[in-house]
């Protein structure tokens, strides 16, 4: 009898092991791996080839399915910062990158440059060539300001509309209004015809440059402001140019004024 419960045992022992690990480990990874099967569109699992384990298959799969997802998550991220019509970055990238190049610009005592560009009389041109075409004309800027903002640490976006910024870091008026002319002159080099607009017989636009004193304070909008200050000063005295300011405090209530 001893004998027989001496054989007996071991063999509990290991149903008894078989049974917590079915329902403690592989029972809920399975039960995982469907999930996540189900969420990344599988089905039909494959049977395992010879000589694979479960544990190593559960495993194998369960790490590709954490992959597809992670890169999903990636994409999705992607897809929130840029805008969809031209793939350049849109205000939330911007506030994305600036809530750290701003107080770090400020350390180091870097000046700060940025470019609001206004597509002169676009409401006209989408009025006479159609939205399609006011689409295809916008995708033709983006290109521009790619081929004219190459640095790392330049912030090209689109604010909305015909609108677009261009953020400098470590850039003096000198440089941003180089830059600003250059873009407005390759644009119109382009020669993307605009037959409704007043100033030329091309798609033009005006830049409003608004520029920080290095190592001094500056918002976001208060930037923002000094440039689109600067734009208004374009559009008031003919359109396709280039207008640069100093940033200061009074900017933000005179473009207020002015809307």
């Amino acid at each position: 009898m001893s004998t027989l419960l001496l054989l007996i045992m071991p063999a509990c022992a290991i149903v008894l092991a078989w049974w917590s690990i079915e329902h403690r480990y592989r029972r809920p990874l399975k039960q995982m791996i469907a999930r996540i099967d189900a969420l990344g569109g599988a089905s039909n699992p494959e049977r395992l080839p010879p000589g694979q384990t479960m544990h190593g298959s559960l495993a194998d799969r369960l790490a590709q399915r954490v992959d597809h997802l992670c890169a999903a998550n990636c994409e999705l991220q992607e897809q929130a910062i840029k805008d969809p019509l031209t793939g350049l970055g849109n205000r939330r990238l911007l506030e994305q990158r600036l809530d750290i190049a701003l107080p770090l610009s400020r350390r180091w005592l870097h000046a700060v440059s940025a470019l609001v560009i206004d597509v002169d009389h676009f409401k006209e041109y989408n009025d006479l060539y159609g939205h399609q075409a006011g689409d295809e004309c916008l995708v033709e800027i983006a290109n521009v300001l790619r081929d004219t903002f190459r640095r790392e640490t330049d912030i090209v976006v689109r604010l909305g509309g015909e609108e677009f910024l261009v953020v400098l870091l470590d850039a003096d008026e000198e440089e941003a209004v180089r830059l600003a002319e250059a873009m407005r002159g390759m644009l119109q080099a382009v020669g993307i015809e605009h037959e409704a607009s007043s100033v030329t017989d091309v798609v033009t636009v005006s830049i409003g440059v608004a520029v920080t004193r290095s190592g001094e304070p500056a918002s976001l909008d208060d930037i923002i402001a000094t440039a689109d200050a600067g734009l208004y000063e374009c559009k008031e005295t003919g359109r396709n140019r280039v207008i640069s300011r100093t940033v200061t405090r009074t900017d933000r209530e005179e473009t207020s004024a002015m809307a």
